[in-house]
């Protein structure tokens, strides 16, 4: 058994604050109950209750922090917490998937970390297994040495019980840097993922909560009298309002993705990531369902794409626990590369069969009647200028052809790849034995045409991840739906053409 620790005492300002965020909302009510001048110290309640609370939060943060424990005992990661109640947890450390890191602002002048333990069955639960909020990079290090070793020596038949013996730590494996992100592929992802447009989008719903305090007539005559001035000089302010927005999109993810980094460790892939907050995300290859490249209009005619691993495991409140950016930005060719090296059972680059000729007009047809919902109360309730809406008619057919150029399956006798388009391009590299369910639907306008729909799902999330494919040959779902079958590994009934290595396969 190994000692009982606790954790940093800087964990009581952190359970702190955790609860005046979470109690957010109250105080600012009580901070809008005191408005007016005070006039007798009454008036003052809302403060004193605030002071109250925040004194109290303190006292249950010192609290908490005492009661909580942590030690290694019997092969397992033991936890004792509880504010009034005292709860163990008991984690088997074959169980145990990753230990994700992260290094906050309050962690980092003090070289700590805060781990959260990730366990095969934590995508069912509301949180991660467990979280040793503030513990030295050391202790974090030695920890995950020790549980790992331990895990290797379970599978190699040793099961003699772990007391804690630090002994069975072994070296660190072999740590190979697959790739590293460059400032010039930071500001290419900031400048073409839309951000200076949420920033601006944020920056209006902003203002519009404070309307009673803002001058808009007066705002709206100055604007009357820049344009009057000249269009000139209107543009320049909407160049420099937009510039300053990309660069506030730039600064934002410069704090999030700085210092991107991906290593193969052994069997598990780590990522690490983050200015002013460093994360580091352990993937075991085994965890991984599949594998999503995902190209937008803007940097598809570059060949640029961004690559996300779909993983089994991980939290539902942690959004990137399941769905884990491996390459956030990268040039397609070479992305190849670095996945051959993590993932060298994968087909990469595969020749497609696409979408019957039939299928165009189904495509345009939904699109363009889509844009006619928008367009007809739009150009109703806003006329004249409402009209301008009707240029939605050819973007909607644009559209709608850019999805049937796009869309496309391939499967091979282990591995299933769906090519799709919504507004962006998406490209599903899926291994067989990881699909949960492969299914076809047919409404009846599709059944005239002799099409389907292709829907496929693998484990991730609550519900898992979905792709489908709109209007199919309804020979090739048929197909697809025999591959699929437990027969078809004795039959072997689809083995398509693949491209050499030098041929582009998207």
């Amino acid at each position: 058994m190994s000692e009982e620790k606790r954790l940093h005492p800087i964990t009581t300002v952190m359970n702190a604050l955790k609860t005046l965020k979470e109690a957010f909302i109250p105080i600012v009510i009580l901070v809008f109950l005191n408005r007016g001048e005070a006039e007798s110290i009454l008036d003052y309640l809302p403060f004193f209750i605030m002071g109250a609370m925040i004194i109290l939060f303190l006292f249950l943060g010192v609290i908490k922090w005492w009661r909580f424990k942590y030690w290694l005992e019997e092969g397992e990661l033991r936890i004792e917490q509880g504010l009034f109640v005292k709860k163990k947890r008991y984690i088997p450390f074959e169980r145990i998937q990753s230990l994700n890191y992260t290094e906050g602002i309050l962690h980092r002048p003090l070289k700590l970390v805060k781990i959260k333990v990730e366990t095969a069955g934590s995508s069912a639960s509301q949180e991660s297994e467990a979280e040793l909020t503030a513990i030295t990079k050391e202790e974090a290090d030695e920890l995950n040495r020790i549980i790992s070793a331990a895990k290797k020596k379970l599978k190699e038949g040793n099961t003699e019980e772990f007391d804690g013996d630090t002994s069975i730590v072994e070296e660190q494996p072999e740590e190979r840097v697959l790739y590293k992100m460059s400032a010039k592929d930071l500001i290419v992802m900031a400048t073409t993922s839309g951000g200076a447009g949420v920033v601006l989008g944020g920056v209006l719903i902003f203002l519009s909560q404070f309307g009673e305090f803002i001058p808009y007539e007066a705002v709206f005559e100055e604007l009357v009298d820049i344009v009057e001035t000249g269009f000139l000089l209107a543009g320049v302010a909407a160049v420099f309002v937009f510039l300053i927005a990309w660069l506030i999109a730039v600064g934002m993810t410069f704090l999030r993705y700085a210092d991107f980094t991906v290593k193969l460790v052994d069997k598990d892939i780590v990522i690490t990531r983050g200015l002013l907050e460093k994360k580091q995300t352990t993937v075991p290859l085994k965890r991984i369902q599949g594998i999503r490249f995902d190209q937008n209009i803007a940097r598809e005619p570059f060949g640029y794409t961004s690559v996300t691993i779909e993983s089994a495991g991980g939290s539902v409140l942690e959004k990137d626990s399941n769905a884990i950016r491996l390459l956030p930005m990268i040039r397609e060719k070479e992305a190849f590369p670095i996945l051959n090296e993590i993932m060298p059972d994968y087909q990469w680059k595969t020749a497609f069969t696409g979408v019957p000729k039939r299928s165009l007009k189904r495509y345009i047809f939904w699109k363009m009647l889509f844009s006619l919902v928008i367009i007809g109360p739009v150009s109703y309730f806003f006329f004249p200028l409402g009209l301008i809406s009707l240029v939605l008619i050819p973007l909607a057919a644009g559209l709608g052809w850019l999805q049937y150029k796009t869309a496309g399956w391939s499967a091979s006798h282990d591995q299933l790849t769906l090519k799709y388009r919504g507004f962006s391009k998406q490209i599903v590299y899926m291994k067989k034995k990881r699909i949960q369910s492969l299914a076809w639907t047919q409404t009846i306008f599709q059944r005239r045409g002799d099409v389907a729909t292709i829907h496929s799902t693998i484990k991730s999330f609550a519900s898992g991840s979905h792709s489908s494919i709109a209007h199919v040959a309804q020979d090739d779902a048929e197909l697809l739906m025999e591959w699929y079958s437990p027969e078809a590994e004795v039959k072997k009934v689809h083995d398509p053409v693949r491209l050499d290595p030098e041929v582009e396969g998207h």
